[in-house]
């Protein structure tokens, strides 16, 4: 079995990872935020349903990373708060 202080160090990573992939995701979602700009202009002045398509299926994806985000942000909060009770 693990002692206190193993389980805290290896904790501590894993929150650091858990920040990491949430602001890679969150680099992501501004990638895609580019995409439905350039989609939107693109648009303008047309309303062939495979450029709505498009846009809507690029929205739907930034939703989905900002739910992602928030899950990987609150895991790294949930570690450092077992950390915090471990002392």
């Amino acid at each position: 079995m693990a002692s206190i202080e193993e389980v805290k160090a290896a904790l501590a990573p894993a929150a650091e990872q858990g920040n990491t992939a949430t602001n890679q995701i969150r680099a992501a979602m501004n990638g895609v935020e580019q995409m439905l700009s350039r989609l939107r202009a693109v648009a303008a002045g047309t309303s062939h349903p495979k450029i709505g398509e498009a846009i809507n299926r690029a929205e739907q994806s930034k939703q989905r990373l900002g739910e992602a985000a928030t899950l990987a942000q609150g895991g790294s909060q949930a570690a450092r708060d077992y950390i915090g009770i471990l002392g």
